[in-house]
């Protein structure tokens, strides 16, 4: 069973994902980025680049920086990464969006920190090239 914000989902993914999100935090942070496997099937990043300064309080409260979560499903018979979105409100669920597919790492990688990106602030914005997973 996997918890997500509201959501809970059984999945079936043995460990055939692990191997994934181990080489997806490896090129993440090959980009600048701070990427840690967490619970099954799921990836979360950051971009230190986007957190507020240690000597701002209030930018410590209000601004929680630049973070995305990434989760593994099969789809159609292929693991895939899927965007997680925050809902529409606070009590909304989740919304899931297809990545891309768990082996093409490079792809999914260079989107998330596409989507992280802090322009002028770097090696994670400035290491980003375009491309697509088909």
């Amino acid at each position: 069973m996997v918890i997500v914000g509201r959501v809970v989902a059984r999945v079936a993914l043995g460990e055939s994902w692990r191997s994934g999100a181990l080489a997806l935090v490896d090129a993440l942070e090959a980009r600048g980025l701070v990427a840690e496997v967490w619970g099954h099937g799921a990836v979360r990043v950051r971009n230190p680049a986007g957190e507020p300064d240690t000597d701002d309080p209030q930018g410590q409260v209000f601004a929680p920086g630049l973070r995305q979560e990434v989760l593994c499903r099969p789809r159609e018979g292929v693991l895939w990464w899927l965007w997680v979105w925050s809902g529409p409100t606070p009590s909304s669920p989740v919304e899931l969006e297809p990545l891309c597919p768990v082996a093409d790492t490079a792809t999914a990688a260079d989107r998330i920190a596409r989507v992280l990106a802090v322009p002028f602030a770097g090696p994670s914005s400035a290491s980003v090239s375009s491309g697509g997973c088909g």
